[in-house]
């Protein structure tokens, strides 16, 4: 665990609040995959060597809603992408990241352990989020208290899906924490006014991400969901 030097103790913290994919569920390895498989078809013959680069931007802006993600991707690539080849995309990344996810390792004894109520705060869709919940045995956890910046239509780094978890639960944003793995999450809850502690167990580069995320505002971050209980613990007691 690592701690970031601006860290605030004041107010109690009483509700947990979860980012979807890459916290809960390993999908963003899925998403990356199919991403970049699905993608590199469309770089132009002057780009034909960039397929390492093009990774890398994919896994860079996981985190984003997918389609934004595409958005981004196909100006920077110059892909070339109409509007049915970025649907068909993004719903085949979907329905992969559905289908195929498994949980994040140890994030199911992990939250068993952790008394305080939780919910979701993700950019994905309504039916993305409750279908790999509901895959990985975790749904009950988090049902009635499942928010998607998709859904919203203003999603991170925009505040709003953070605040909504928060006011689902009827309480401040102060009196939330988050836990996120990515810099668009983590300055989405900071945004919000709710402390959050950052996760690079699944990252591909944990410490890059890691010194990505204290960057964006994250207190501590962790890479073993075998700490989680333990590090929330002190932020709660």
């Amino acid at each position: 665990m690592t701690h970031s030097p601006n860290t605030s103790m004041t107010t109690h913290i009483s509700h947990l609040i979860c980012d979807c994919d890459g916290v809960l569920l390993d999908s963003e390895s899925i998403a990356l995959s199919v991403l970049h498989r699905q993608l590199t078809p469309y770089l132009p013959p002057s780009m034909l060597q960039a397929g390492p680069a093009l990774h890398a931007a994919i896994a860079e802006r996981l985190g984003m809603m997918t389609d934004q993600l595409l958005d981004e991707i196909n100006r920077e690539f110059k892909l070339g992408l109409a509007a049915p080849e970025h649907g068909a995309i993004n719903a085949i990344v979907s329905r992969a990241c559905s289908e195929e996810v498994n949980p994040v390792p140890g994030v199911r004894q992990a939250l068993a352990a952790i008394p305080l109520p939780k919910a979701v705060a993700s950019n994905s869709s309504l039916d993305r989020i409750r279908a790999g919940l509901r895959r990985c045995d975790m749904l009950e956890q988090f049902d009635g208290h499942i928010h998607s910046g998709h859904e919203i239509g203003n999603p991170k780094p925009a505040p709003d899906v953070y605040l909504a978890a928060a006011a689902g639960f009827g309480v401040l944003p102060q009196q939330c924490i988050a836990i996120d793995d990515s810099v668009t999450g983590v300055r989405s809850a900071v945004a919000a006014g709710i402390r959050v502690i950052g996760f690079t167990g699944v990252a591909h580069d944990r410490k890059r991400a890691g010194a990505r995320l204290l960057a964006a505002g994250a207190e501590w971050i962790f890479d073993d969901m075998q700490q989680l209980a333990q590090l929330l613990g002190r932020q709660t007691a």
